[in-house]
């Protein structure tokens, strides 16, 4: 990570470096004469005697300041370069002259020393060198030191006045031609010329830790949530669309414009972020051209008034009460806002000057800026309309006491609708802030006197923002039925999906697990029938076997009755019981044979109730998967119908709603041109809720007026409290209070905020970010709860008074990287990387492809401006809001330039535009807005044609006699017009400026997008083709393409005004072919428009030798060698012996099939000796 105090230290020497700024063009400013015997002391007199200024009792704190030794700033850049080895780049710089040191007296020439101002960039002429801060205090102080003793009590000595300034004169070695004089007003006020408006912040800001100044410093790499709304793209967020556009996060306040359009996507998400979505207090907003960053900044602007207004509306007590610690006069006290509404003031501000006036400006205009129907509900609301539409100023008077007193001067404008109310002013500068308390004291004074106090206008909005608030959850409560629908869809369609994938698997299994378990089941029935076989067969045994041995026991009865005697013989005895023995061994035979069979009757019987009872079992599983699959089915027929009779129901509810709904999956185009959930009555009752928040605002001030008046008293008096800033702060949120929107350009904003801390201003929004240096904003971002920024970083760039390789060497010199000091490093590239929401404009997921919220759908320009701008800018993520057809052309005119200048491009635009006016006088009517702008990348460019176009009456100035519709693509960023010529100027001398003009797309951006129909470029053609790179490229493929596509729509024919002798025709192309006629040889020539031409070698005869030589070589391939060696930078012998060997050469110059190459090494010398004869 950078170390802080090294980031901030290297915008403080880049600061110094800008410090001293003079224009010589300033009428203001006089050359200082040298008087007579060099009596400056009587020479100045006599002036501020003659000077109105200084003799205006309104301007007591009058005087002036003597600037010395003024010099042009590249001197400073060479002394740069030639110490540190860097070489020249081609950039354009905004260099101008800077004075060396400033001496400051009042309207009696009393020396004021502590105003002396020494220029850091002079120190670096006289001395050579870098200084550190510590050494150039040293020098500092002792030159302040020395010419305060020069000076001291000189203011009514002549003599030591005149010896004390010729030796300030002879030190420096300074003529009085470099020396200017200026009367200021105020002294102390209007030094505006000398420090950098933003040291002191930057100074401040090294012991200043914010959470916004953290960030801006440091960005926020960790949750970033990336914006792609491609369906298209792997990076496809559609569930943080989803979520954002949550009906719930819409606002209830809408500023009145035209209802019948709603924002685009982009612009809603901006807005519903900023609205409370995201709880960051610093995001920025990357909006292309024409893509509505005004319009968006308009109804965050509503937002913050209603929640005002609403907050005001829920306070117990209205009337704010001073305390003891905000006395500010006597006993009187000022009030303090409470924190929940001074959170919400707003203020704009940004480096551009026209871009801080044209959104005060336009905001409060009822034409331009308020829907027809709300006009007169407007004027109903009366936010001080007639103050809007007066000239209020102020100036001191005498009275008979002689004790001076303000007087508030109101001057009625001629159109007194012109502003529907006071609704912004621009403030920064002394001036503008006089003016805003002046009109801050008109209101208090109409507040007293005129204004008929309306308590009933609490309850009106508290009524309006409940029925606008039930509109909004109502809408929500419907999107969570879509929500609903939606998932109950998908859900649907996963089941039905599911269960036929499910049924499919269960109907496989089941049958899988049926016929195995039938196949086990046959098993057991076998196994059964096998048992109950055996059974059968062994009750048939067991029956034999009893009635065995029931014979057997009936024969043993019988023998036992046959049994012998006692006196039997022993045969007799010995035959008998043989005959026993044997029958009674065959009973026990017999009996064991039915204990077997017994036995085996017994097992199997078991094994035949075992074997019915598996059986019984498994028809019994067999069933029951039977039952639970048809069950399955039956529950998901149900789910899926229930699902199907809800999905239906809301589906008809919605072919009956007029309501657009958020559709993430539709066509990218279509996407960015919707806007979800609410119609054109939600955005009605928006503005009228915006309205009735104005009536609350101009009541709560009623009854508050004493805290208005009292506000404007403070800040006019402001250094009597410097040592309690707590009032200030408290005047300045009645002040901001009372005019909604407060603008400044950054060179003002720390003056107008010297007295303001930290967290002070509720919500800053910085305008045409890309153009501010990031050091610019440190002071507004510090002092600021919530910081929104709005700008195009491929847009214009900051204005460079120093090139890149300077700022390489200053960058090295404080150890800190390109993202703090390079050319492109602005507030919107630190903002951008602070910002958690954005969009990653590349693949690589860096801070360098890292942008803000963008905003894609583009309402100003025709095709092929669109085009142009969309591919070499925006890789085509801009969406065509405005669909048509523009015109274009490349006039293609070359010449030679004189500092970038080509004299026949001038005369050419001049004879264009002439005849444009013929048909279209309303291009020189001053009283008309502007048709045409001429634009072209360089400052001789931009100021020559705007002379040479002077003389058509072409050419506007404003009140400074600056040009107004010529100029350099820097001045046009927010403008546009139906018409646009970019002339590039420069030649081939010139071309590492041409290279430079088309090495990035920014000007080319800019340039083509302040078209709104036709843009045309004039130029060389090829010396910008041959500079490379795909800016000029793509930019010259689109309009050739659309040449093929609209002929009618394109206009290139520069003969036509030019009126060349029609007789001779300029034919591009290449030399196909030479050959011979029946009198000299011809070049066969395939033009670009595809057509064969031939040219006659007799023209060039002059260029030959009549004495009989070789054969003539051809003209082509000796202008051809002739152009090869220029551009190569080779040698006569280089390039013959080139022709002679390498087969390039030979086809580049079609020689290919001569025997032998047809130049010597004297052809190229005879034809340009011959040449330059002729």
């Amino acid at each position: 990570m950078v170390n802080k105090k090294n980031i901030i230290d290297a915008w403080i020497m880049i600061e110094h470096l800008s410090e001293g700024d003079i224009k010589d063009n300033n009428k203001a400013i006089f050359k200082l004469e040298s008087p007579k015997e060099n009596d400056f002391y009587s020479y100045i007199q006599s002036n501020i005697t003659n000077n109105k200024i200084c003799n205006d009792i309104n301007k007591q704190n009058s005087g002036i300041v003597l600037y010395f030794d003024v010099f042009d700033f590249i001197e400073v850049i060479a002394i740069l370069r030639e110490k540190y080895n860097l070489k020249p780049t081609n950039e354009e710089l905004n260099t101008g002259k800077k004075f060396s040191f400033a001496l400051y007296f009042d309207k009696k020439l009393n020396y004021m020393q502590d105003m002396m101002f020494f220029a850091e960039s002079a120190y670096i002429r006289y001395f050579k060198k870098i200084p550190n801060k510590a050494e150039f205090k040293i020098f500092e102080d002792e030159l302040k030191k020395e010419l305060a003793q020069l000076f001291d009590e000189s203011s009514e000595d002549a003599d030591k006045f005149n010896k004390a300034f010729n030796k300030v004169l002879k030190k420096f070695k300074i003529s009085t031609d470099s020396c200017r004089i200026q009367f200021l007003k105020n002294i102390e006020s209007d030094a505006t010329n000398l420090h950098s408006f933003f040291i002191d912040d930057l100074e401040n800001a090294k012991e200043i830790s914010t959470a916004n100044l953290n960030l801006y410093l440091y960005g926020n790499t960790k949750n970033r949530i990336n914006l792609d709304s491609n369906n298209t793209s792997l990076n496809f967020a559609p569930n943080v669309f989803e979520d954002i556009l949550q009906p719930n996060n819409y606002p209830l306040g809408r500023f009145p414009g035209n209802t019948k359009f709603a924002l685009s996507l982009m612009q809603q998400v901006a807005v519903n972020l900023s609205a409370g979505y995201d709880d960051t207090t610093i995001r920025s907003v990357n909006g292309p051209p024409g893509t509505g960053k005004t319009t968006l900044l308009k109804d965050i602007f509503a937002e913050l008034i209603v929640k005002q207004a609403y907050d005001i509306a829920k306070l117990r007590d209205r009337s704010i009460k001073g305390t003891k610690e905000t006395i500010y006069f006597d006993n009187a006290s000022i009030g303090v806002l409470p924190e929940i509404i001074t959170e919400n003031n707003i203020v704009v501000a940004s480096s551009n000057n026209g871009a801080v006036q044209n959104i005060v400006n336009e905001l409060p205009l009822t034409k331009e800026q308020i829907n027809q129907k709300f006009v007169e509900e407007l004027k109903g609301a009366d936010y001080f309309c007639s103050i809007a539409n007066s000239k209020v100023s102020s100036k001191w008077e005498e009275d008979e006491k002689g004790k001076t007193h303000e007087k508030i001067i109101i001057e009625s404008n001629d159109d007194t609708d012109k502003f529907w109310g006071l609704f912004s002013l621009e403030g920064g500068r002394s001036a503008n802030m006089n003016h805003i308390t002046a009109n801050v004291k008109c209101v208090a004074k109409h507040l007293n006197e005129e204004y008929v106090s309306d308590s009933d206008v609490y309850a009106e909005f508290i009524e309006q923002y409940e029925r606008v608030s039930n509109i909004r959850k109502e809408t929500q409560k419907f999107a969570e039925k879509v929500s609903k629908y939606h998932k109950e869809r998908i859900k649907l369609d996963q089941l039905r999906s599911s269960y036929d994938t499910k049924l499919k698997d269960k109907t496989e299994q089941f049958n899988s697990d049926f016929v195995e378990a039938n196949r086990a089941l046959k098993k057991i029935v076998e196994e059964r029938k096998q048992a109950e076989h055996l059974l059968k067969e062994n009750s048939i045994y067991l029956e034999k076997t009893r009635e065995t041995k029931a014979s057997v026991k009936e024969y043993v009865n019988m023998l036992q009755k046959q049994k012998p005697g006692l006196f039997s013989s022993k045969n007799k005895k010995s035959e008998y019981q043989l005959k026993i023995n044997e029958a009674n061994e065959r009973f026990k035979n017999a009996l064991d044979k039915e204990i077997y069979y017994n036995n085996e009757e017994d097992t199997l019987q078991d094994r035949k109730k075992d074997l019915t009872e598996k059986e019984a079992k498994y028809s019994a599983k067999l069933n029951a998967a039977q039952q639970d699959l048809e069950a399955w089915k039956l529950s998901c027929h149900e789910q899926i119908s229930q699902l199907e009779q809800s999905v239906q129901q809301f589906s008809s509810v919605l072919d009956h709603n007029d309501v657009m709904l958020l559709d993430m999956a539709q066509d990218y185009d279509k996407l960015h041109l919707s806007n979800p959930w609410f119609n054109e009555y939600y955005r009605e009752e928006q503005s009228k809720l915006f309205i009735k928040a104005l009536k609350v605002r101009k009541q709560f001030l009623y009854e508050n007026r004493k805290n208005v008046m009292a506000a404007a008293k403070i800040w006019d008096s402001q250094n009597k409290y410097i040592e309690r800033e707590n009032i200030i702060e408290a005047a300045w949120g009645w002040i901001n209070l009372t005019i909604p929107v407060i603008s400044s350009t950054f060179a003002s904003f720390s003056r107008m905020c010297k007295n303001l801390g930290v967290n002070t201003i509720g919500h800053l929004f910085i305008d045409e970010a890309g153009q501010a240096v990031p050091q610019a904003s440190v002071g507004a971002i510090f002092r600021s709860h919530n910081v929104m920024v709005v700008g195009d970083p491929s847009q214009i760039k900051p204005v460079l008074t120093m090139d890149s390789n300077i700022l390489n060497m200053l960058r090295e010199h404080f150890g800190v990287t390109e993202k703090y000091l390079s050319n492109s490093a602005s507030t919107q590239t630190l903002t951008d990387c602070a910002s958690r929401y954005g969009f990653y404009k590349g693949e690589d997921r860096s801070d360098r492809s890292w942008i803000g919220i963008p905003l894609w759908v583009h309402r100003r320009c025709l095709d092929p401006m669109f085009t142009i701008s969309n591919r070499i800018s925006y890789n085509g993520f801009m969406v065509q809001g405005n669909p048509g057809n523009g015109k274009t052309g490349w006039f293609d005119v070359k010449g030679k330039a004189n500092d970038k200048y080509v004299k026949e491009q001038g005369e050419f635009l001049l004879k264009k535009i002439k005849k444009m006016i013929e048909e279209n006088p309303a291009i020189i009517d001053k009283k008309a807005k502007d048709i045409i702008y001429v634009i072209s990348p360089f400052t001789n460019v931009a100021y020559m044609l705007s002379q040479k176009l002077k003389e058509i009456g072409f050419t506007r100035f404003d009140d400074h006699g600056k040009p107004k519709n010529v100029g350099t693509i820097h001045t046009f960023q927010g403008k546009e017009a139906p018409i646009v010529f970019m002339v590039l100027g420069a030649d081939q001398q010139s071309a590492g400026a041409a290279r430079w003009a088309v090495s990035e797309p920014n000007m080319m951006n800019v340039a083509a997008t302040r078209a709104k129909k036709e843009f045309y470029i004039v130029g060389d053609k090829k010396l910008y083709l041959n500079c490379g790179g795909y800016v000029i490229t793509e930019t010259y493929e689109v309009i050739s393409k659309y040449k093929k596509q609209y002929p009618e729509l394109t206009d290139d024919d520069v003969n036509s005004v030019m009126e060349y002798n029609n007789d001779i025709t300029r034919i591009e192309g290449v030399i196909a072919d030479v050959k011979r006629g029946k009198r000299a040889k011809y070049a066969e020539v395939t033009g670009y428009d595809n057509k064969t031409y031939t040219i006659d070698e007799n023209i060039f005869s002059v260029l030959y030798s009549k004495k009989a030589s070789r054969p003539n070589t051809p003209v082509n391939v000796i202008v051809g060698a002739l152009i090869l060696k220029e551009a190569l930078n080779v040698t006569d012998d280089e390039i013959v012996e080139a022709m002679a060997f390498d087969i390039r050469y030979q086809y580049a110059l079609h020689t290919t099939s001569f025997e032998e190459q047809p130049i010597s090494d004297r052809t190229l010398s005879r034809f340009r000796a011959r040449g330059n004869r002729a």
